[in-house]
């Protein structure tokens, strides 16, 4: 049963997540220094005076990451248990929800310390929004299939 279209639209919430910590959320940059926000930490430019604080907020951006991602592929393989698949999704959401209210706080944190500059979001920070999408559309895949089985349960 694996060749269902939710085992899609998961496994491309697994793929967007192994993105995720390659891509950098966003940039800071002004004309003394340029830091580049990832999952991974802050990417400072060559000749960075000092240090920035959030170092901590970043090992729970890449903890959050790791536990959507093996959640999404230990959702993928609980195929034969469609409420309990439906469960996983919503709790994957959550988590999403709370990667992006850290990713946020963690920019809000960095943008307090440096003074001037423009901070422009990078093609990391849309990925979690679009997982949640994807997840809604697995877990409205998955409850159509537990109603046609339902149903055909029901005419035996």
């Amino acid at each position: 049963m694996l060749q269902r279209i939710q085992t899609l639209y998961l496994l491309l919430v697994g793929i967007f997540a192994i993105l995720l910590i390659f891509l950098p959320l966003g940039s800071f940059s002004s004309e003394e220094v340029r830091v580049s926000l990832g999952i991974l930490g802050l990417g400072y430019a060559p000749g960075f005076p000092g240090e920035l604080p959030g170092h901590w907020q970043a090992f729970v951006l890449l903890a959050l990451v790791l536990v959507i991602l093996v959640l999404t592929f230990y959702t993928i393989f609980q195929y034969k248990r469609r409420r309990y698949q439906i469960q996983l999704g919503k709790f994957n959401t959550l988590l999403h929800m709370g990667l992006i209210v850290t990713a946020f706080l963690f920019i809000d944190q960095l943008s307090g310390s440096l003074t001037s500059g423009t901070f422009r979001y990078g093609a990391g920070i849309f990925l979690p929004l679009v997982s949640m999408v994807l997840i809604l559309l697995a877990n409205r895949a998955i409850k159509k299939d537990d109603e046609l089985v339902r149903s055909a349960d029901r005419i035996r």
